[in-house]
């Protein structure tokens, strides 16, 4: 933004249903991403088709994460003979070298066991997962429970897959949230501080800017760092919300879009597109060849508007500045739960 009359402001994992999650990670070097689901274990032969329906789902979140390439099951099963083998697999110990040939045949790094026990005295089902190398190493483990009257409810089922998919990968989806917290924070937390230097300046050095050209420049020089922050939310604001989305959540981005939107019509469009003509109005009042009282008046009139746009702009930044600081406040708070801190 330049003197010479461009213009000032151009371009302008909660479970509702029941239960208890626990979930291990263990780091390893090489985080295998072809993977094979093994048929689910069951503690009881009555219990071999829910096993069964658990599985399917299990599969079919992990497919839609997109976190692995999955051989899919029914298309490997008779590759792998796993048809003929028996149900209580859980370890990659337990599987015949021709199987463990097999999985090395289609480049799986990785099976994934389950286990399906049912807790009579708890009325629940405690189904867990475990992802093991054929190295026989434990790559991740994670369990959750069901309760035995939601087992047979199709999307309740799936619902509790997706969740288990997420406590074994607790690890690099909070890693996810931070990155994201950190790049919105810091573009929120910038514009904050922008938007409060240029109400600043407009309130109380553009009475100088008439007459003082280091007051003008000043006066330039923080709108141009506003503009900056401002013109990055406007281009890439789609951007940062799917981004966030991805890694928060549908209903996290909702709520930081809200904040955008305060950003750009409550703030900019009704009060800083305001200011855009106070520049206007004193580089004619350095250019006029009114009388001195008329310029006086001019002025007066000029000062006026900026007192009354100002005040009504510090009002909006407030009421956008909690909204902010609320906002990103509850991120916080929900990753120090993650992690355990209090």
């Amino acid at each position: 933004m330049k003197y010479n009359g461009l213009r000032l402001f151009y371009g302008i994992l909660v479970f509702l249903l029941v239960g208890k999650i626990h979930a291990t990670s263990i780091p390893h070097a090489n985080n295998d991403s072809i993977v094979y689901v093994w048929d689910f274990s069951v503690s009881d032969a009555s219990i071999e088709e829910i096993g069964t329906m658990l599985t399917n789902d299990f599969e079919t979140e992990l497919i839609n994460s997109g976190l692995y390439t999955v051989l899919e099951r029914r298309r490997y099963n008779r590759v792998l003979a796993h048809q003929n083998l028996e149900k209580k697999i859980a370890d990659i110990q337990n599987l015949p070298s021709s199987s463990i040939d097999s999985l090395k045949a289609n480049r799986a790094g990785t099976v994934i066991f389950g286990e399906v026990k049912d807790d009579i005295d708890s009325g629940v089902y405690e189904v867990t997962v475990t992802f093991q190398n054929l190295n026989e190493v434990i790559l991740r483990k994670g369990s959750i429970l069901i309760g035995r009257g939601l087992i047979r409810d199709n999307q309740t089922r799936k619902q509790f897959m997706k969740d288990l998919v997420n406590v074994v990968h607790a690890k690099e989806l909070l890693a996810a949230k931070k990155e994201q917290y950190n790049i919105v924070s810091n573009v929120l937390e910038t514009y904050m501080v922008r938007v409060k230097d240029v109400e600043r300046v407009f309130h109380d050095l553009v009475r100088f800017a008439f007459d003082d050209k280091e007051s003008f420049d000043e006066l330039v020089h923080i709108v141009t760092d506003y503009n900056t922050i401002f013109n990055d939310i406007n281009s890439n604001r789609a951007k940062y919300l799917e981004d966030f989305k991805a890694g928060w959540s549908i209903r996290k981005g909702q709520e930081l879009e809200v904040v955008f939107n305060d950003i750009l019509d409550d703030i900019h469009k009704t009060h800083i597109l305001k200011l855009d003509k106070v520049r206007t109005d004193v580089l004619e009042y350095q250019e006029s060849t009114l009388s001195k009282r008329e310029k006086k008046n001019m002025k007066n009139g000029i000062l006026k508007n900026v007192k009354e746009t100002t005040d009504d702009l510090k009002r909006q930044i407030d009421i956008v500045d909690l909204k902010t600081n609320t906002f990103l406040s509850q991120l916080q708070t929900e990753m120090n739960e993650q992690t355990g801190v209090n």
